[in-house]
């Protein structure tokens, strides 16, 4: 009889066993499907968010000397930096492929050429305003 409680045990670890050997590898599949979906959310997230930059700043720049416009612009935690210049609007994100650069093309001549690089991520701010050369410019608030 003490041979038969040996022989359950031995079982029952190897069911385990077993069933641990099938599981984990699906485990890691499912986390492997949610990063790539996580990703191509961040990257249509950047688009976005270039796009109504972008948008904001024509219309901002269309409207002439003194117009101004906020907007909250929502970036995707892994925002590297957000850019204006040489006539678009460029939202960098960091992905597990390398970096992805959301990009929207802008008329708005822009004051300086150029600003300097946006580094804040989620939900914050932006005010596009038109300065009395004619030319757009932004700033975050807070």
């Amino acid at each position: 009889m003490k041979n038969r409680k040996g022989q359950a045990s031995m079982e029952l670890l190897v069911t385990l066993g077993i069933v641990l050997a099938f599981t984990i590898p699906v485990i890691f599949l499912i986390f492997t499907i949610t990063q790539v979906g996580y990703e191509d959310t961040a990257k249509a997230q950047a688009d976005a968010s270039a796009r109504t930059l972008a948008e904001t700043l024509n219309f901002v720049y269309s409207q002439g000397e003194g117009a101004k416009r906020s907007i909250v612009l929502n970036t995707p935690p892994s925002t590297e930096s957000v850019t204006v210049a040489n006539g678009e609007v460029t939202i960098r994100i960091k992905t597990s492929e390398g970096y992805y650069d959301g990009v929207y093309p802008t008329f708005a001549k822009m004051e300086g050429g150029s600003s300097e690089p946006i580094t804040k991520t989620g939900l914050f701010t932006v005010e596009a305003k038109c300065n009395n050369r004619g030319e757009a410019a932004i700033t975050t608030e807070g």
